[in-house]
């Protein structure tokens, strides 16, 4: 089996690739910008393309030798490649581009053959075939240490709620520094090593807040890979990253899901 993965949120497309790759022998790749992997997220077989226009026009034309096609964010594709093609194809959503908001986005994916989505929350409102995939975090990288730094140390990366953060941090009576600079991933376990708290809050495009306990982003997973505490900002802890975030348990799921779907297509 092959896949072409078009576009990356949060490095997910490069490590579900990796580990479906090394545990069940498929041919996966992945294709992006080179301006959305800035930070480095995406370090496994991914063609990184100079301008959303070749990115687009690569993507469409490297559809044809895949047995199957997994799109994230970019519900633009469906139409386009369910036209131009005869297989599979997957729409995986990560966030606010259907948070509240599946209306817009109805028309373009109803040729979808499956629909993906990263957190528990976009399933309200999706289709009734809409499948929630958890985000898989990188255990190599983000692996549990043990270090010594101070008891009530915290931080957390600025998304719009730096005062929500504060207040979070002084209700637990935590010391907080607010990473305001973006930072590469490979450096990330390195920032997190300093610290025994992650404060878990952050606004989207919208205003919104997001992560109320249930829900962790990926730099929240990544934190309790780690062995770190993640304070919500409904004031409550988490410790200890949950098995169905594992990435060979992802790789695992999505590789029968794709199984699944080429045998009835």
């Amino acid at each position: 089996m092959n896949v072409l993965h078009i576009w990356s949120c949060a490095g997910i497309s490069s490590l579900i690739a990796r580990y479906m790759d090394s545990r069940h022998g498929t041919e996966s790749d992945v294709v992006i910008t080179e301006k959305w992997d800035n930070l480095g997220l995406n370090d496994y077989k991914t063609i990184k393309m100079k301008s959303k226009p070749l990115f687009g026009l690569k993507s469409l034309i490297m559809a044809s030798k895949y047995d199957l096609v997994h799109v994230h964010y970019h519900s633009i594709f469906i139409p386009c490649l369910k036209f131009l093609y005869n297989k599979p194809v997957i729409i995986h959503f990560h966030g606010s581009d259907v948070r509240e908001n599946w209306g817009a986005r109805l028309g373009r994916i109803k040729r979808a053959d499956a629909i993906f989505v990263s957190t528990k929350d976009l399933l309200q409102g999706a289709p009734l075939k809409a499948l929630w995939i958890p985000n898989p975090v990188d255990t190599v990288k983000f692996t549990p240490m043990s270090w010594s730094p101070n008891k009530r140390s915290a931080f957390t990366f600025s998304y719009d709620a730096d005062e929500e953060a504060q207040r979070i941090a002084d209700y637990h009576d935590l010391e907080l520094d607010i990473i305001k600079e973006k930072i590469s991933h490979g450096q990330v376990p390195k920032l997190m090593s300093k610290y025994r708290f992650y404060i878990e809050v952050k606004r989207d495009f919208k205003g919104r807040l997001l992560y109320d306990g249930s829900i962790l982003s990926k730099s929240g997973l990544e934190a309790l890979a780690m062995g770190l505490k993640v304070v919500s900002r409904n004031m409550s802890l988490r410790e200890g990253l949950p098995e169905i975030h594992r990435p060979e348990k992802v790789a695992d799921r999505v590789f029968n899901l794709y199984e699944k779907l080429l045998r009835e297509y």
